[in-house]
């Protein structure tokens, strides 16, 4: 004969279940978010001229972010050289012809606004100039 279990035990057993699939899923959780950001490569740019709009730089990437990127493990994103503008390019590089090594990522928003122009270049964001301090 088979042994019955009371009802009281049955939800134990499920309610113990429960909390231990709960904790499997943060343990999951907390371990998949431990890991660090990626960090965007450093780049060389020349600071091409001012674009279009006010506070708008276009800068010429000159090495090969892709090939950098393998060898450092870093973040590039889709940037992978050419020209592209930027609206917070630090005041001390604003100069054409200036070349400044920076770690660049694509920008969410759009670029400026040119009424009559020939050519559009992708936005980007300097998330650093690479060998300032704090910078690494």
């Amino acid at each position: 004969m088979a042994a019955k279990y009371p009802s009281s035990l049955r939800i134990n057993m499920k309610t113990i279940g429960c909390i231990i699939l709960l904790y499997l899923c943060l343990a999951l959780l907390v371990s998949g978010c431990n890991k660090a950001a990626p960090v965007p490569a450093c780049t060389m740019a020349e600071v091409v001229a001012q674009d279009c709009a006010p506070g708008w730089y276009i800068l010429k990437l000159e090495d090969d972010t892709e090939d950098v990127a393998t060898r450092a493990g870093s973040y590039v994103g889709q940037l992978h050289g050419g020209y592209v503008t930027t609206s917070n390019l630090p005041e001390q590089y604003r100069q054409p012809g200036q070349k400044v090594s920076l770690r660049l990522e694509l920008n969410g928003s759009d670029g400026p606004r040119c009424t009559a122009n020939a050519m559009l270049y992708p936005p980007v964001r300097v998330a650093g100039v690479c060998g300032e301090p704090g910078a690494s």
